[in-house]
Parts: C-alpha cells; structure tokens; sequence
C-alpha cells in the first residue's frame, strides 16, 4: 500500500494497528529517541529529582520534568521555582553540573530498548528502508545514550543521527525531521517519523512525514490525538506487521 494513500487517519485507540504501510514507497523511517526507541522517561524521572535534591530545589511538578524531558538540556529552566527567578541562570548552571554527575551514576544499566525495536530495525533493514533518529539530545551525552542500541547490535543499522547542535531550532519545528530526511535521501512524502510526544508529531507532521505517536514515553493518548498524528499505537512493537 502507499504511503501517500493512508494520510488523515488516527488510530482509534492505543495498540491501533489498522492498516499496512507497506515499503513499496518509503525511503525512510526516522524516530526519536528517548521514550520511542529506549524506556529511559523514569529514569529521567530520578535523575531530575536527585539533581534538584543536590542544589537544594524543592522537587518540581510533574508536567515541569515532562516539558523539561522534552527540551533536553536547554529546557531546565521548567525546574526552577518561580519564586527563584531572579536566580534562575545561576541554578540552571548548578542543576547543569549536578545533572551530569547524576546522570553518570544514574543512567548506565537502568536504561533499556521498548520492546519491538530489534524486530522493527531488522524488518525495516531487509526492505531496505534507511533508519535514522532525530533527538534533542546534546552531541556530548549521544554515544551514552545510544548504549542500549549499540548493545544489541543494533546501532549499525542507524543511517544518521541528529542532535541538538545539527539544527539551528529543535523539534517542535520541522527543520530536524527534514535534515534527517535529506541525509538519509528520502524523498518528500516518502518517509515515516515516530516519537512519542507532542513535538514529535508537530516536527513530523511540519516536515511532510507519515507521523506515528507511540504511548511507551512522555505524552498520552489525548495529549497526542490533539496534533492528528497519522497513527497513534502503543508502542514501535505494534508497527512490525506493518511493515
């Protein structure tokens, strides 16, 4: 089935898998990272609250450490209390160097891949489809990031990677999704993003990608049926048959 014939639909509920993309004419399917491709959102969870716990800030809200997950490094400043503003550049660069050393304790072991990525990257290789990710991920923390991939062997089937420094904006915008696009030369209309929250399916849906919400990282259901993402499933396990 093309790709191009199956624009407009929303699944109709988590695990919504009612149709065959089929790879006749897809060059492409990129993803994000964190929550698409690797379980690391709790993990996320306990390094932003031992990281505050270290530069003695009160815990922070839920959705803050959601939006924060979302920006990466460069949405810190979703943790710091507003009755602290006129502090906040201080304590960014303090959560900033607690966050490293929490991460590095934290991250390694405690971060695994969502079930279906082997048999989604293999079925997606033997049909010749090129992979690549689109992260807000900085270039420094990638290579730890990426462990879960490389230690199933799976990162050598990764075309091209894109961090936070390839783009001049991040995702919400396109610009990321199309850069990764044009690496890995997929032609407009023939490729498919992934991810698992709301600027994903914003990014996807602004570069002309096939856009899929999945349920495994930071966003429900309601919060990405909101942006009309082509499909929302559970999770990338339940995009193999359709492939």
């Amino acid at each position: 089935m093309k790709i191009s014939g199956m624009r407009g639909g929303i699944g109709k509920g988590p695990g919504c898998a009612n149709a065959q993309l089929g790879t006749r004419d897809l060059d492409a399917v990129m993803f994000d990272l964190d929550g698409t491709l690797i379980d690391s959102i709790p993990t996320y969870f306990r390094i932003a609250a031992a990281m505050l716990e270290a530069v003695g800030l009160p815990p922070a809200p839920r959705e803050a450490v959601r939006a924060m997950i979302k920006a990466g490094v460069s949405g810190f400043h979703h943790l710091i209390p507003e009755d602290m503003a006129d502090r906040r550049e201080e304590l960014i660069k303090e959560c900033l160097r607690a966050g490293k050393e929490v991460s590095a304790r934290l991250y390694p072991n405690s971060v695994s891949l969502v079930p279906g990525v082997p048999e989604l990257f293999t079925r997606l290789t033997r049909a010749g489809i090129r992979i690549g990710i689109v992260t807000s991920s900085h270039a420094e923390y990638i290579h730890r990031k990426l462990s879960p991939l490389r230690d199933a062997g799976l990162d050598k089937l990764v075309h091209t990677v894109i961090v936070i420094e390839d783009t001049r904006e991040m995702k919400p915008s396109p610009e990321p999704v199309q850069v990764c696009a044009r690496r890995l030369g997929a032609a407009e209309g023939r490729s498919v993003f992934v991810g698992d929250a709301d600027v994903d399916v914003l990014a996807g849906k602004g570069a002309g990608a096939f856009t899929i919400g999945v349920l495994t990282g930071v966003d429900d259901y309601e919060t990405l049926a909101v942006h009309r993402p082509d499909m929302i499933v559970s999770g990338v396990r339940d995009l193999v048959p359709l492939f």
